[in-house]
C-alpha cells in the first residue's frame, strides 16, 4: 500500500486550516520528543480511503464466494427434496399398483363366483352375461398391463390413436355393464340420463372407454356404500357433453387445480382407505385434450364431486 507520510514538529507553523482534509480520515501519531525544543509526529492523510481501496477487491471476492456457496447449498437442498419426493412417489406407486391391477381380477372372481354359487350355469343368458363381464375385465387388465410396461417409471410418453367413428353412449353402456357386479357389491345406484339422439364423434374407442371407466371407478372409490352416482350425456350439433357426479368426500378447493397433475393425490393425512398412484385423472385429462376437448371439476368437501367433459364431434 502506498502511503503519504508527513512529519512535522512542534516548532513548525502548522495552522488548523492547513491540516489534511478531511481530518477524520487522517491518522496522526503521538508526538515524540527528541529534545526539549522539538517534538515530532507522523500524519497519514486519507488513511481509511486508502485502506478501503486496497482491500475492496478481496471483500468483493469474498462476498461473491459467499453468494455462490449459499446458492449452491440452496440448489442442493431443493434437489435433495425433489429426489426424496420422487422416491416417495415411486414407493407409493409400487405399494398401490397391486391394488389397481387387482380390481379387474376381483371383478372376474366375482363373476366366476356368481356362476358357481347362484346356479347361473342353469341360466344361459345370465351365464353369457357373466362371461362377457369376465372377458371385458380381462381385456381391460391386458390394456392396463400394456400401458404400465410401455411407460418408463410411469412417464406416459404421449397418447396417440387412429381416429374412428365411435358412439359415446354405447361406450358408457359397455362400461356400466362391465362394472355391474362391482356396483351391486358396493350397493351403489347409477342414474344415467341422455339428451339428444346423435352421440357419435371422431376419436379412439379404447381411450374413451378408459376415460369413462376411470371416472366411474374414481366416483365409486370415493362414494359411501349405498350412495348414488349420476351420469349425464348431452348431444348438440357440434359437441357432446358428459358429466359424472358422486356424493362422496369431495375435493378441497386448494387441490382442485392439481388433481389432473401426474402423481398428484389429495392428501388424506394418515388415512389411506383409497389406493391409487395419481395417474388416472392425469390420463383422463390427456385423452380429453388429445380429442380437442375440455375437462373441469366442481367439488365441495363432504358433498361430492362433479366432472364435466366437453368433446367436439
Amino acid at each position: 500500500m502506498r502511503r503519504t507520510l508527513d512529519i512535522f514538529n512542534e516548532s513548525d507553523s502548522y495552522d488548523e486550516a492547513e491540516k489534511p482534509a478531511p481530518y477524520h480520515d487522517t491518522l496522526l501519531t503521538e508526538r515524540v520528543s527528541l529534545n526539549p525544543m522539538h517534538a515530532y509526529a507522523a500524519v497519514f492523510p486519507a488513511i481509511r480511503t486508502r485502506i478501503a481501496k486496497e482491500i475492496a477487491p478481496q471483500i468483493l471476492f469474498s462476498a461473491l464466494l459467499t453468494i455462490i456457496i449459499v446458492t449452491s447449498f440452496v440448489v442442493m437442498y431443493y434437489n435433495l427434496r425433489s429426489q426424496q419426493r420422487l422416491n416417495d412417489l415411486k414407493n407409493d406407486f409400487i405399494s398401490n399398483i397391486t391394488h389397481e391391477l387387482k380390481t379387474p381380477v376381483s371383478t372376474v372372481s366375482v363373476a366366476l363366483e356368481a356362476l358357481s354359487d347362484f346356479n347361473a350355469l342353469d341360466n344361459p343368458e345370465r351365464t353369457k352375461e357373466y362371461l362377457n363381464i369376465a372377458q371385458t375385465e380381462l381385456n381391460r387388465l391386458t390394456l392396463m398391463t400394456d400401458k404400465i410396461l410401455k411407460a418408463s417409471v410411469m412417464e406416459i410418453p404421449g397418447i396417440s390413436f387412429i381416429s374412428e367413428t365411435v358412439n359415446l353412449h354405447a361406450i358408457v353402456q359397455q362400461v356400466l355393464s362391465s362394472m355391474k357386479l362391482i356396483l351391486e357389491k358396493e350397493n351403489v345406484v347409477i342414474h344415467y340420463e341422455q339428451e339428444g339422439v346423435d352421440f357419435e364423434l371422431r376419436g379412439s374407442e379404447i381411450h374413451l372407454t378408459n376415460v369413462i371407466y376411470n371416472l366411474l371407478d374414481n366416483a365409486l372409490k370415493y362414494s359411501p356404500c349405498g350412495s348414488t352416482i349420476d351420469l349425464q350425456l348431452k348431444s348438440s350439433p357440434i359437441q357432446l357433453e358428459f358429466s359424472i357426479r358422486d356424493r362422496g368426500i369431495g375435493i378441497a378447493k386448494a387441490y382442485q387445480k392439481k388433481i389432473f397433475d401426474k402423481f398428484f393425490r389429495v392428501p388424506t393425512g394418515d388415512v389411506h382407505n383409497v389406493k391409487g398412484y395419481g395417474l388416472g385423472l392425469n390420463y383422463v385429462a390427456g385423452v380429453v385434450r388429445k380429442h380437442n376437448g375440455k375437462i373441469a371439476v366442481e367439488s365441495e368437501e363432504g358433498k361430492g364431486s362433479k366432472f364435466n367433459i366437453t368433446l367436439p364431434k
